[in-house]
């Protein structure tokens, strides 16, 4: 029925991440490994994302995603129609989505400029991801 070299995804119902927030004024859908035990995350990306001139309440719709959590991001794709997502802690098979992303490189799928990174608590104590985060954003949106 399907060649042996498709790979399939069972996609849930859900489409939209329940804890979804912000106003999205410039397009940008920002999805995030939720991580409970790092209560600093969410001030560590306003921190980042201004440094490009993004402020994660105006211009972003912000998901922190459970590790337990079933969604498929490609009917939020077509419905919100993102100009860019940035992906952190959560690999592009748990969006639903069949392709490789190395990290820390902008690639464009869907039309749509991705960005996947490490999770937040990984990204904050370490200066060499950070830098490369860094050189990655300001190619998106500078």
């Amino acid at each position: 029925m399907f060649p042996s070299d498709d790979l399939l995804f069972l996609a849930p119902e859900q489409s939209e991440p329940k804890s979804a927030q912000g106003n999205f004024a410039r397009s940008v859908y920002i999805l995030a490994l939720e991580e409970p035990q790092a209560a600093g995350n969410r001030a560590f990306l306003s921190k980042v994302l201004s440094a490009v001139q993004l402020d994660l309440d105006k211009d972003t719709l912000f998901a922190e995603i459970q590790d337990s959590e079933a969604f498929s991001f490609v009917d939020t794709l077509k419905n919100k129609q993102p100009a860019c997502v940035l992906v952190f802690g959560l690999p592009p098979s748990r969006l639903g989505l069949a392709i490789e992303a190395p990290l820390y490189q902008s690639l464009m799928f869907y039309n749509v400029n991705w960005l996947f990174a490490d999770a937040l608590s990984t990204l904050e104590p370490d200066k060499n991801k950070k830098s490369q985060l860094w050189q990655a954003l300001k190619q998106m949106f500078l």
